[in-house]
């Protein structure tokens, strides 16, 4: 009875752990776009500025 309840309990684990991997990829995956749009919006808003800068007498 023992031995059924300890590999329960290791499926279970083996579950968790699975799950909580898939959720810090996902996560890791967010901040990586994240980081991609923050990148091309810093890009587009210093050409926006340096248009802008050139058009200010």
């Amino acid at each position: 009875m023992v031995m059924i309840l300890n590999r329960i309990g290791d499926v279970l684990i083996a579950i968790l752990k699975f799950v909580l991997r898939v959720c810090l990829g996902l996560l890791t995956l967010l901040l990586n776009f994240a980081k991609i749009f923050l990148l091309l919006f810093h890009m587009v808003f210093k050409i926006f500025m340096a248009f802008v800068e050139a058009g200010t007498p």
